[in-house]
Order: structure tokens, then sequence, then C-alpha cells
């Protein structure tokens, strides 16, 4: 399938003033359980090198994507209800993007520890007992 990927985004990339981002982004939507999209915030999550928008950063980022959401729907199966949605590689980008632009605007408290919340709840603990 990595070979049709390819011609898939090469075909688009003939077109005047579309590249590999511009190609993904078409393609997410048309496909999204082959293709992510490929947003800055989702190659500085996926990619170690120096962030760019070639075909090579884009299969890299959108085979990290595939993974996760393949792990995702596996980790999710046994819990799953019929009506629920699935993991795609475009649904992971979203939410990669989604966890990236909360950060940015200092709205991360979402990625706190779970034992940072027990310590929390531990010095709440402690506080109400000394009250009584």
């Amino acid at each position: 399938t990595k070979a049709f990927q390819n011609n898939d985004i090469k075909e688009l990339c003939k077109l005047k003033g579309v590249g590999p981002a511009t190609a993904s982004a078409i393609l997410s939507l048309y496909a999204p359980d082959k293709y992510a999209f490929m947003d800055d915030e989702i190659i500085e999550c996926l990619y170690d090198g120096k962030r760019g928008y070639t075909l090579k950063i884009y299969n890299e980022v959108n085979d990290k994507c595939i993974e996760l959401a393949n792990e995702l729907n596996k980790k999710e199966s046994k819990k799953k209800k019929q009506d629920d949605e699935n993991w795609t590689p475009r649904r992971v980008g979203k939410t990669l993007w989604t966890g990236a632009r909360l950060s940015a605007h200092g709205l991360d408290w979402f990625m706190k520890d779970d034992d940072d919340d027990d310590d929390d709840d531990d010095d709440d603990d402690e506080s109400s007992d000394s009250s009584d």
C-alpha cells in the first residue's frame, strides 16, 4: 500500500502549487484510514529531524500515525462500543494537533501525571483532616 500512497501523493503534487503537505490534506479527507494531514505540529511531534515538507518526511510521519492508530484500536477493541469511532491516521493527527495547540496556549494542565494528581489529593485529605 505504501507504493500506492506515494503514487497518490505524487499525482496530486503534479498540480500547480500542490506539495506533499497540501496533497496530504486532500488525501486525509478522502481516505482518513490511510493518510494523516502533514501539519507543522504533527511533524514536530513525530519527526526527529528538522521540520520539512518532503515526501520522505511525510511518509515517516504518516507511518507513525498509522502505527499509533493501530495500537490505539487494539487497546480500545475490548471496551469499544459499536458506534465508537475507530482511530485512523487522520484522527491521530488531529489529536496531536489539538494537544500541541492547547499546550502552546498554556492549557497543558490536561497532561498532568497521575502521580501529580495523587499528591494533590493527599494534600487535600490531610488539610481537611486537620480542620475536623
